[in-house]
């Protein structure tokens, strides 16, 4: 008795296990059992009340199955307890087995679209852009690559995200941008799964990705020394990704915290031999903000022709292999050269299509006279606010100082001290530059509270007339809630991450030059090449204004001539506006440069 008990639990916990993992398959073989039993019992019937019927056999092939398959063949029946059994067979039959297949249908449509909705499934795609993990650089990071030049953009994003939320704040995002083009163009794909599971990577078809980008988490916390809780897990999804044998060897763009997590991922692509192949770029964007932030503060419109050079709107920098400067600068066309490295030559140009465009010239440049200048600058600033980029701002200052012997006083304030301090300000009244970072180990919803909430003091309090404020934000979306304030320059620190994160990704080649481009730091001549200059022209040019050139080439090359070949221009400020160089500089069109408007100098 034991025996058969044991045997029907095993029974009933295998088939509740099977039940478990295929529910459907269940229902469906339950249903056509239940079916079978029904149709057997009425072939018994049948032949018991019928004498057409020869066997079971008989009675259930050409009488209960017929009846549930062929309705139509009841009309046929004369026995008239024959026909009221095949009613009954029929009826039992619509009941049990067409309605269990229409609700089965119907449930399956709506898991199919609840699929749909949340992201669920396999994605087949391809060469398209994958993003994995989500912080709030994201939704900037994909309006901007609207601008790509393309035919269409796939952009798929896998991360532990509501899919709803993410979509929402990335058309937000895009809401924003002014001249956006037609958005029918671009593909963007949220998927809510975890980066370090293959399977979830399988999803997004991840064999035939054509770029990824590794965002940080933002996770402040940290697990070990020189370590942040987020970047352990960039380091994490990096090997997730080793033994994947992608179809066309996308650069992996990394973003990470702390510089110290850069050396630790490049040892991991020489020591793991699965991410020997991979091309891995981490990239500390807290260095480069550090960096980009020191030099507003010696200029404040230096982050406006940044922000051109790293968007897609407009110029971008391209490569061209085998070309010397010279042969560029003269043959070329639709190229402004700007720097060498190895055999590449870094152009500014419109898009891949016209860099290689060749045209004669027949504008000789103007012989000018060059002013001696001095790049030296003195500076006080007051920092309110903490977060990793304090330490590069800071460095940044010292290697200036290092390079053009200027003189910078960089003092970091509690802001429980910002009463004292401003009543000290407008007593002095002298001139005064003050920066506001933000806290970045705050939530979402929090960042950018502290610089908001110094900025309301400052503007009720600050009587001072030569203060100039600076504001870092790290959420685009208080740019417009700022702009009322009396601040001479706000650098969006999130935007400018979400414009190299993209550009690095796509143009991989060029990362050489926006590293060098974006460091502080001399060279072998003491010189820190690729630096940009923003001068007016009365300052650097001994001229008679205005100055009118016929071309916009005439004009580069007038420039880099009177600097002895050791300044490309790249564009210029007229009546306050940026006018980046870019299209047919051949092409007959007088320019006009008066003593008031800046010119947008590179060091080569």
């Amino acid at each position: 008795m034991g025996n058969i008990k044991d045997r029907i639990a095993r029974a009933r916990s295998l088939i509740s296990i099977k039940t478990y993992k295929r529910p459907l398959i269940y229902i469906i073989m339950s249903m056509i059992f239940i079916n079978l039993i029904i149709l057997s019992i009425a072939a018994l019937i049948a032949l018991s009340i019928d004498n057409t019927y020869t066997s079971f056999i008989d009675a259930f092939a050409n009488g209960s199955v017929k009846w549930m398959l062929t309705p139509n063949a009841i009309l046929e029946i004369e026995n008239p307890q024959t026909l009221a059994l095949a009613v009954v067979v029929l009826i039992t039959g619509l009941i049990l087995f067409s309605g269990t297949i229409i609700a089965l249908t119907t449930n399956a449509i709506k898991d199919y679209v609840q699929k749909k909705n949340s992201g669920s499934g396999k994605i087949h795609l391809d060469q398209h852009i994958v993003i994995l993990n989500w912080n709030s650089k994201v939704p900037e990071l994909v309006s901007d690559l609207l601008f790509v030049e393309s035919k269409d953009v796939t952009v798929m994003i896998l991360a532990d995200v509501d899919k709803q939320y993410a979509e929402k704040q990335i058309v937000n995002s895009i809401d924003k941008i002014k001249g956006v083009r037609d958005i029918g163009k671009m593909n963007v794909l949220v998927k809510k799964g975890d980066s370090l599971l293959k399977s979830d990577l399988d999803d997004i078809s991840i064999v035939n990705a054509k770029a990824i980008l590794i965002m940080n988490p933002d996770q402040h916390e940290h697990v070990t020394k020189n370590m942040s809780k987020s970047d352990l897990f960039v380091i994490k999804t990096i090997l997730s990704l080793g033994p994947i044998e992608f179809q066309y060897q996308p650069p992996i763009v990394v973003e990470i915290k702390h510089i110290e997590t850069k050396e630790k991922i490049i040892t991991l692509s020489k020591v793991v031999e699965q991410l020997h192949e991979h091309v891995i770029m981490p990239i500390c964007f807290d260095k480069r903000l550090g960096q980009i932030i020191a030099q507003t503060l010696i200029e404040n419109r230096i982050e406006d022709v940044y922000l051109n050079l790293f968007s897609f709107q407009g110029s971008e920098v391209y490569t061209l292999e085998n070309v010397s400067f010279e042969q560029a600068l003269k043959e070329y066309s639709h190229v402004v050269p700007l720097a060498i490295k190895d055999k590449n030559l870094f152009v500014l140009s419109l898009n891949n299509a016209i860099k290689n465009k060749k045209s004669t010239h027949e504008h000789k440049p103007m012989t000018l006279n060059k002013k001696k200048f001095s790049e030296s600058h003195q500076l006080e600033v007051f920092i309110f606010g903490k977060n990793n980029k304090l330490s590069f701002i800071l460095d940044s200052f010292k290697q200036y100082e290092v390079i053009h012997g200027s003189k910078f006083k960089a003092t970091w304030m509690d802001e429980n001290d910002l009463e004292t301090f401003v009543k000290e300000v407008n007593e002095k009244n002298t001139k005064t530059t003050i920066l506001l970072l933000s806290d970045e180990v705050v939530d979402e919803d929090a960042l950018d509270a502290n610089v908001i909430n110094n900025l309301i003091y400052l503007e009720g309090y600050l009587t001072n007339p030569n203060t100039n404020i600076i504001v870092e934000l790290l959420n685009p979306k208080n740019d417009p809630i700022v702009k009322g304030f009396s601040i001479k320059n706000t650098i969006i620190s999130n935007k400018i991450i979400s414009l190299l994160l993209s550009k690095l990704a796509l143009f991989n080649e060029t990362a050489s030059f926006y590293e060098d481009l974006l460091t502080i730091a001399p060279n072998a001549n003491n010189i820190d090449s690729q630096a940009i200059l923003i001068e007016k022209a009365s300052d650097v040019i001994l001229e008679k204004f205005p100055l009118v050139f016929q071309s916009k080439k005439q004009l580069i090359e007038s420039i880099y001539y009177t600097f002895n070949k050791e300044m490309i221009l790249i564009g210029y400020y007229k009546d306050s506006q940026l006018f980046i160089i870019e299209g047919d500089l051949h092409m007959n069109e007088q320019i006009v440069i008066d003593d008031i408007d800046s010119l947008i100098l590179m060091k080569i």
